[in-house]
């Protein structure tokens, strides 16, 4: 079994760089024996990791199983236990160290690792074994026969299986009595909450003390006794004044460290003090309404695939958040922890999925999917629940939540979430919401989570209406809305589409974010995609140049309205959609800076500029020096 482990830590080795390669298109390799350190892999293609072989102009969407190889010297580790940590390899995997199977994988998205002290040697074999080929019984894949659905959409699902080892890979040296992983939990008021999993790898009972430290503050030790190879969860708490802490929030991302020790292991934690909750149909972040936009954003880049490196990934999420998407229910799958750290660092609000795609009654009710389900879902909540970005976890997306099934589904896996963390709040992208056969909230999987999500393409505020009907106290959020570039006659369409349904989502009080379906374009084999092999959903072309639909996206998603007023610019916070307040936020007119007034919705300013001619170059900058609005007012 994978065992894994999470934490900045100082011995952490990285094994990325020149690998080497072999499509395996007919199985052969185990039967001849790849896995061998005998076996001599040295013809083999050199590539580099992360790699992704679908998008390698040598395997261009190939599917099926490939081999990667690696030689490495062993690190120095005395008498600490290595784990061989990979951050994702899609979809399934077998991985050997100098001939010995160390274990599996299934899951193209979440993080494994494998204790391999007792294998290594002054030089060593890492073989491993990837297929991105997908079925029935896959997450993601093929659905079981439904009548819903056409013989072609259910073997397909609607992105690419971007195969190889997608993300880095580590040797991380550790204590035989380690932290194998932290739960942290920090609130406005100071308090800060610690579950720390400390793991046993010796052969002994041992007796451990676990710290806790927080800014300058160490908190009161825990002292307990840990079986031999077992763990145990060791609780600490304590409180920072909050008159030292600054809150966390997307337009004020403040970050600290918590760090956790064990006898001689350390672990740091980057930590957010903020509070997200319910109040009636609002959505609160310390204390405070929020309506946000956001966006999906499918892992596809040319020449990349789904391995997000660190130039298109910051690329990407700068214009989203220029963009004013400050709410997302980003991904049908784990994101990367490098996208959430972004997210973090530069205030992000994150809606993670795990998996679910359009599964049909059967594999829902299937045990064996079930509880492949559930350990991709706990490995990204485990990998996740210490990043003040992540406020929300989805349980899946367009399934058939009005039967039976799905509403099984959604009831028991909000039941598993609450078990792994009962901090964030609970959803899932539906979209059946708009069907007049749903007379009541009992009718639908929604009334087991704790904000409504539904995707919806047209009728926008008549399927808004109805589901307020259907669930008059709960929030409700949209997962997806959009249209893609080849359904309309030009780009002008797709803006007024837009403003149409931003019109529609301002007379829902209750509406609390939208994302878009999609910010960039992505490759699809889904039956109805464009033949040149795009779906093209985006805000952006593949290469991220931005469409009229991004320019129009910003002025309608930023939270405030520009007018000129008798030779005065007039600055109105929203109060309809999106409406938070706006802190530190600046105005640029005909070059001169302005520093805003603290607007909550509904506030105004006037600013008094000199005017070139009768007209006003204006810009509005948010903090962290986002330009997300320019405009020209006569």
């Amino acid at each position: 079994m994978p065992v894994l482990l999470f934490g900045q830590r100082v011995k952490d080795n990285s094994l990325n760089s020149e690998w080497r390669f072999a499509a395996d298109p007919v199985k052969v390799g185990e039967k001849e024996h790849w896995q061998d350190t005998s076996f001599a892999f040295g013809s083999f293609d050199k590539v580099q990791v992360p790699h992704c072989f679908s998008t390698d102009p040598r395997y261009f969407f190939y599917t099926g199983t490939a081999w990667y190889f690696k030689q490495f010297e062993k690190v120095a580790a005395g008498d600490e236990h290595v784990y061989l940590r990979f951050d994702a390899v899609f979809y399934k995997s077998k991985v050997w160290l100098n001939g010995v199977l160390v274990g599996t994988h299934e899951g193209g998205y979440t993080p494994f690792e494998f204790d391999v002290t007792d294998l290594l040697k002054a030089k060593n074999t890492l073989a491993v074994q990837v297929d991105n080929s997908w079925d029935t019984t896959t997450i993601p894949g093929a659905k079981t026969y439904a009548p819903y659905s056409s013989a072609a959409q259910r073997q397909v699902f609607p992105w690419i299986n971007y195969g190889g080892i997608t993300r880095p890979v580590h040797l991380i040296s550790k204590p035989a009595i380690h932290i194998s992983n932290t739960k942290i939990v920090a609130t406005p008021d100071g308090n800060v909450r610690v579950k720390a999993l400390i793991r046993n790898s010796g052969n002994a009972v041992a007796s451990v003390k676990v710290n806790v430290n927080v800014l300058k503050y160490k908190f009161s030790s825990r002292e307990v006794k840990v079986a031999a190879k077992a763990e145990t969860i060791v609780e600490v708490s304590g409180t920072v004044p909050a008159s030292e802490i600054n809150l966390w929030s997307p337009d004020a991302p403040n970050l600290y460290t918590a760090v956790v020790s064990c006898n001689k292991d350390t672990v740091q934690s980057r930590i957010g003090f903020r509070k997200v909750e319910l109040s009636g149909t609002k959505l609160l972040l310390n204390g405070e309404a929020i309506k946000m936009g956001g966006c999906n954003r499918p892992l596809d880049y040319p020449g990349y695939g789904s391995m997000d490196p660190q130039e298109v990934l910051e690329k990407d999420l700068g214009m989203i958040k220029s963009g004013g998407m400050e709410l997302s229910r980003i991904s049908h799958y784990p994101v990367s922890t490098a996208l959430l750290d972004w997210a973090d660092e530069h205030g992000l609000l994150i809606i993670e999925e795990a998996g679910n795609w359009q599964m049909t009654g059967r594999q829902m009710n299937d045990t064996g999917m079930r509880r492949k389900y559930q350990s991709q879902l706990r490995e990204m909540m485990e990998r996740d629940w210490n990043h003040p970005c992540v406020i929300a976890y989805s349980v899946g997306n367009e399934f058939q939540s009005q039967t039976e099934e799905g509403k099984s589904w959604v009831r028991d896996m909000s039941a598993y979430v609450k078990t792994l963390d009962d901090t964030r709040l609970i959803t899932f992208a539906s979209m059946l919401l708009g069907r007049e056969e749903l007379k009541k909230g009992e009718d639908e999987a929604s009334q087991y989570v704790d904000f409504v999500s539904a995707n919806i393409y047209g009728n926008h505020l008549k399927v808004l209406q109805h589901i307020h009907q259907l669930y008059p106290d709960k929030p409700v959020y949209i997962s997806e809305f959009g249209i893609r570039t080849d359904a309309v006659k030009s780009e002008e369409e797709r803006i007024a589409h837009l403003k149409k349904a931003m019109e529609d989502f301002r007379q829902c009080d209750y509406l609390i974010g939208a994302s878009v379906w999609t910010f960039n374009d992505y490759f699809s084999r889904f039956p109805g995609t464009n033949p040149n092999g795009y779906r093209p959903w985006g805000l952006v072309e593949p290469d991220r140049s931005p469409r009229g639909m991004y320019i129009a996206w910003q002025e309608e998603f930023a939270p405030a309205t520009i007018e000129l007023v008798d030779k005065k610019i007039r600055i109105t916070a929203r109060k309809d959609f999106p409406a938070y307040t706006m802190k530190g936020y600046r105005l640029t007119c005909n070059g001169t800076s302005y520093t805003l007034n603290t607007l909550h919705p509904g506030e105004s300013m006037l600013i008094d500029v000199p005017l070139a001619g009768g007209t006003a170059n204006v810009t509005l900058i948010k903090p962290g020096g986002y330009t997300i609005m320019q405009k020209t007012l006569k």
